[in-house]
């Protein structure tokens, strides 16, 4: 993954949403005060949830993510590392793999090994909460192109951001390749700058996601459609599950 280390710079403009940090916060305050999240980014929940005076490690395998994060946050403790591989000192009341991380191991073996990792360094009892976007049936026909989309505008200080994407998905492997095109643009309109990333998730539903984290040593506790504890439907834009630690 790091092919997210050229995105370090774009990462805060992309994503700067926090509807569901309420909901992470609410469950470490039930949880208890140590917290770990897997594939933390430059920080858009660990910093915030370090801010509430949780103990928060935040793991992140691009470098130009984490050199972000220290700089907004000496609070969290930060570790470069493959969240598949990486040895913590610590045992944590919860842990957390928000926003898609989780869709970034682009294989079962890698997202089984994973899970073992995460249930390694939670304490017993502990639990671990994954949330990934859930796709519609239009989103993962085999071979289908969406086409050219435009995902967003956002404002800039001297001037706008556009993202545009496409996106193909492989129903044999499960992967999902977007191609992503970034626009900037100054205050007058003037185009400034072009540049172009290539990611890849493997997408994964309701019943593989449960059946994984079985096999690797968790008790399912709830299946959540959103952030407001709502059932997971077909037509749910999150899968957020939360199982604890056998």
């Amino acid at each position: 993954m790091p092919e997210y280390d050229s995105l370090a710079d774009l990462y805060d403009l992309e994503y700067g949403h926090d509807y569901d940090l309420p909901f992470w916060l609410a469950l470490a305050e039930r949880e208890g005060d140590s917290l770990v999240e897997w594939g933390a980014g430059s920080g858009r929940l660990a910093i915030p949830l370090a801010e509430a005076d949780l103990s928060v490690t935040a793991v992140e395998v691009s470098e130009g993510m984490v050199e972000r994060g220290r700089a907004k946050s000496s609070t969290v403790e930060w570790v470069r590392g493959n969240m598949c591989r990486v040895e913590l000192e610590k045992r944590y009341d919860l842990a957390i793999c928000a926003f898609n991380s989780f869709l970034c191991l682009l294989s079962l073996d890698d997202a089984l090994t994973f899970l073992h990792n995460a249930r390694k360094h939670l304490a017993p009892g502990g639990l671990l909460g994954i949330e990934v976007s859930a796709f519609g049936p239009e989103e993962v026909r085999d071979e289908s192109s969406l086409g050219l989309r435009h995902d967003f505008t956002r404002d800039l200080p001297r001037g706008r951001l556009e993202r545009f994407s496409v996106s193909r998905y492989d129903t044999a492997s499960q992967v999902m390749a977007i191609q992503l095109f970034y626009e900037t643009y100054g205050r007058q309109g003037n185009l400034e700058s072009k540049r172009q990333h290539k990611l890849a998730i493997r997408v994964v539903g309701r019943s593989e996601l449960e059946l994984m984290l079985r096999l690797a040593g968790f008790e399912v506790e709830a299946i959540y459609g959103g952030f407001e504890g709502e059932p997971f439907t077909a037509g749910s834009d999150h899968l957020v599950a939360l199982a604890r630690r056998r």
